[in-house]
């Protein structure tokens, strides 16, 4: 472990320690604790043992880290920490309807990202699989979308072929909880700026340039993401 590894350590833990502060999942005294400690000898000493081992508890503040391996559209890889509290209790089973363009590259980068990422909330990955062809698979989506939990949507390349921004007007018009990750090249591309209204409650719609820059972003907004939209559990934590 280098000294870039431990900054990434630092800033990777503060970040979502922040963001479950600021979504009322930690209070002030907790959030303040784990960022001092960030700071300290023994903080670097768990880093180095998660960076050996991909796994690492720290018990008294009740934090299990993973790491993981994301991918960019370019195969390369990049580092992804995630963070969870002992404590939680166990997540119900839910489900998400993917949406993107049918490339092989975006199908095999976005799934593994989103199932690396979605992981620790116990969801379960579907999608249709084919373009919009006929009456029966757009109606097959439409059942896909409504028995889901959630929706994520990813409009990389979809220009040619915009099904991601029908499937997100079904979610508006079903009011079904949906992500939209909005890239760059699609934004200029409509110049209009973006696609979800923004007095919709249900949506949350992400900009982003490559996956790293996304799935920084995603991770940390899931937690309001289901509390606000899938009412998960509120628990209180109490650091040590």
């Amino acid at each position: 472990m280098g000294p870039t590894d431990l900054a990434f350590f630092r800033k990777s833990i503060g970040k979502y320690i922040e963001s479950s502060f600021v979504y009322g999942k930690l209070d002030s005294k907790q959030c303040d604790a784990i960022r001092a400690w960030l700071k300290s000898s023994d903080a670097e000493r768990y880093a180095r043992e998660l960076f050996r081992d991909t796994m690492a508890d720290i018990r008294p503040y009740q934090l299990r880290l993973q790491l993981k391996r994301l991918r960019e559209m370019d195969g390369q890889e990049f580092n992804h920490i995630e963070v969870i509290f002992i404590s939680d209790t166990e997540r119900p089973r839910r489900s998400c309807f993917v949406g993107h363009r049918f490339s092989p590259a975006i199908e095999r980068t976005l799934r593994w990202n989103l199932r690396q990422i979605l992981e620790p909330y116990n969801v379960e990955l579907d999608w249709s699989g084919r373009d919009f062809r006929s009456v029966q698979i757009l109606e097959d989506i439409v059942k896909r979308i409504k028995a889901s939990d959630f929706c994520i949507f990813d409009d990389r390349e979809a220009a040619e072929k915009p099904n991601v921004y029908i499937e997100a007007g079904m979610c508006v018009a079903l009011e079904k909880p949906f992500v939209l990750f909005e890239h760059t090249s699609a934004i200029r591309r409509r110049e209009a700026g973006g696609l979800i209204p923004s007095d919709l409650g249900h949506a949350l719609a992400l900009r982003y340039q490559n996956y790293r820059q996304l799935f920084w972003e995603f991770y940390s907004r899931l937690p309001l993401f289901f509390e606000k939209n899938l009412g998960g559990p509120r628990q209180q934590r109490r650091a040590r």
